[in-house]
């Protein structure tokens, strides 16, 4: 994306400049293309979205999205080694029967349980958590061993609107992309999400706002991301930014068809 566009409102922008920059027109994502229309139909409360929130959005739709995804459904990145869902069972399987994919084991920094289902359900290939900056307050259920019964909690992904953190996302991004490059990080992706969580017998719950950054795969480890964590913290925190949790993944991102 033109460097000039970073901060420029999507309210402000004529139609032919969104199609030139890939949030309009045949090629772009529907979900991309319905948060656009959405915003220029409401400027009144989304009239703060720019063209730097609208392109990190951008880098979540793969360009082989499958053609059945309803308008607005989120599509990811491709994920490496990601299960398929008839391999997410036989993966149960195998984790909730090992005791020691239950607990964390060295050099790990969170069970493998937890790494592969805690986003259970957000699609056909959930990538699996590197780290979450809430891991202390938030534990994950983790079945007994062997259990039989066990449900997993299913996650659906939502957009983050109208909160304080879309007010000082324009600022606070860019901050946070340069304390990655500053830790030695290679992002894939950064946005904001909030995730709903079902849980067995139980009605659907509503977590914070999620800052959900994916590092390209093979080039960091769970500890790095961890070690980084802290300073995107201080940078919300600094513009007043509290109540969200940093989230971190690994996965590459497929660009759609238009100008970067």
């Amino acid at each position: 994306m033109d460097p000039a566009y970073l901060k420029k409102k999507i309210v402000d922008l004529s139609e032919e400049e969104l199609i030139t920059l890939g949030f309009l027109g045949e090629n772009v994502a529907p979900g991309v293309k319905a948060m656009v229309e959405k915003v220029r139909a409401n400027p009144v409360h989304l009239g703060t979205v720019t063209c730097f929130m609208v392109d990190c959005l951008n880098r979540r739709y793969s360009a082989q999205a499958p053609p059945q995804d309803p308008v607005g459904s989120p599509t990811f990145p491709t994920f490496p080694t990601a299960p398929t869902i008839s391999e997410a069972d036989s993966l149960y399987s195998q984790l909730s029967n090992d005791s020691d994919a239950l607990t964390v084991v060295a050099p790990d920094l969170i069970s493998k349980f937890e790494m592969n289902f805690w986003y259970h359900g957000i699609s056909g290939n959930p990538p699996k958590l590197m780290w979450r900056s809430d891991l202390e307050t938030n534990p994950f259920p983790i079945p007994a061993p062997g259990a039989r019964f066990f449900k997993i909690p299913t996650k659906t992904a939502h957009g983050v609107f109208g909160t304080p953190l879309n007010a000082v996302w324009d600022t606070v991004a860019p901050q946070i992309l340069a304390s990655m490059k500053a830790h030695g990080l290679k992002y894939s992706a950064l946005t904001t999400v909030r995730f709903s969580t079902v849980e067995d017998g139980k009605e659907e719950t509503f977590g914070p706002v999620v800052v959900w950054i994916a590092v390209r795969p093979n080039t960091t480890n769970a500890g790095a991301v961890r070690d980084a964590t802290p300073d995107i913290l201080h940078i919300l925190a600094d513009a007043q930014i509290t109540d969200v949790v940093v989230e971190w993944y690994e996965g590459s991102v497929k660009r759609l068809a238009g100008p970067l």
